[in-house]
């Protein structure tokens, strides 16, 4: 039996590791998931609830849609940083496949760099924006919500600082070699 065969083997039986099977995932990136699955479920709840309410009771809420777009953005994001953080994140692997190990450490280094400059830099855009949302008192012109737009905007700078935190890590341990120089291995911090 060939060595390919007994790895076979043991995936067909159950006992080697299952690459479809839940990896441990950090507090923080837990913490996300649950954020983004909250919003998405509440979402559900709200949109269908209002369907009903139009449907067979002939009313429905003003602030529904607004409600409803809210949590989506709120989702979106919060998922997206758990994205960054588990690596989830789209890429090209066709490249980085193709590439020495040495080199393929070079590249994803560069990449979490990438991110890492870019949530920053929209981390700081972000809080700028919800600075001056506060400051000059915007509320939203859609519906009669008595919340400010900075609470709803918050979720930029949060979820990009988040982002930040993620590729400052994997970059950490790219550097430092704790990192098979595959940026796909799950975040452990």
């Amino acid at each position: 039996m060939t060595m390919g065969a007994a790895a076979r083997d043991k995936e067909l039986l159950g006992t080697a590791p299952d690459a479809a099977a839940p990896r441990r995932h950090s507090p923080l990136i837990r913490f996300e998931e649950t954020v983004a699955a909250i919003g998405l479920f509440v979402m559900l709840v709200q949109v269908c609830t209002e369907i009903v309410l139009r449907n067979f009771f002939n009313t429905s809420f003003l602030w529904s849609e607004e409600v409803s777009r809210y949590l989506m953005i709120w989702s979106v994001y919060f998922g997206a940083a758990a994205a960054v953080g588990t690596n989830g994140h789209l890429r090209i692997d066709m490249l980085i496949d193709n590439v020495p190990a040495p080199v393929r450490r070079v590249l994803d280094t560069l990449a979490q760099l990438w991110v890492l400059a870019f949530s920053i830099a929209l981390t700081c855009a972000g809080y700028m924006v919800v600075r001056d949302s506060f400051a000059m008192g915007m509320v939203s012109a859609d519906s009669n919500l008595p919340i400010q737009l900075g609470w709803i905007q918050l979720v930029i700078p949060l979820t990009f600082g988040l982002s930040a935190i993620h590729a400052a890590w994997r970059t950490w341990l790219l550097l430092t070699g704790r990192s098979g120089g595959d940026a796909r291995e799950p975040a452990g911090h």
